[in-house]
């Protein structure tokens, strides 16, 4: 209760973006908007708070709002952006964007399906245990396809380590 409580006080002093300084704080608040789960529960609040920090090159919410145009949450789904928000945080070595990429190149959202370039987003990842990348190895039985066989087109063809 005492838990409930202070952090329904901490987020109702930071309820305006405005005066937030930190984008870590932003992401938090963000998420909890985003959070059906919550009683703040404000999809187009999270998505704006997001949009400031993605202006602000911020790579956790690069990963979240990435999301939001992959599954269609608070805007109209759109894979080529999803893309480049997962490519941008992947950049900033927020690996778990390296799952979703996999994700996008093994079922064909928004690129063409490319098992083997799926195969190297996904494998660090699914070594270390991460969720995401488990379950779209498992889901494309991603240990068949070792060798990215596809064509390199553009500059982002393989994860930053």
């Amino acid at each position: 209760m005492k838990k409930k409580l202070t952090s329904l006080v901490l987020l109702s002093t930071l309820i305006n973006a405005t005066t937030l300084t930190s984008l870590d704080i932003r992401y938090e608040l963000a998420k909890d908007y985003a959070s059906k789960k919550s009683i703040n529960y404000d999809i187009k609040k999270a998505y704006n708070l997001l949009v400031d920090n993605v202006n602000e090159n911020h790579a956790k919410s690069q990963l979240l709002i990435g999301r939001f145009f992959l599954i269609g949450l608070a805007v109209d789904k759109d894979y080529e952006k999803a893309l480049y928000y997962f490519k941008e945080a992947s950049k900033q070595k927020e690996y778990t964007a390296n799952c979703y990429i996999a994700y996008m190149y093994a079922s064909g959202k928004g690129v063409f399906p490319n098992f083997g370039r799926a195969h190297v987003f996904a494998k660090s990842e699914y070594k270390q245990g991460n969720k995401v990348c488990k379950k779209v190895w498992r889901d494309y039985n991603l240990g068949k396809y070792p060798k990215d066989k596809g064509w390199n087109i553009g500059k982002y063809n393989n994860p930053i380590e």
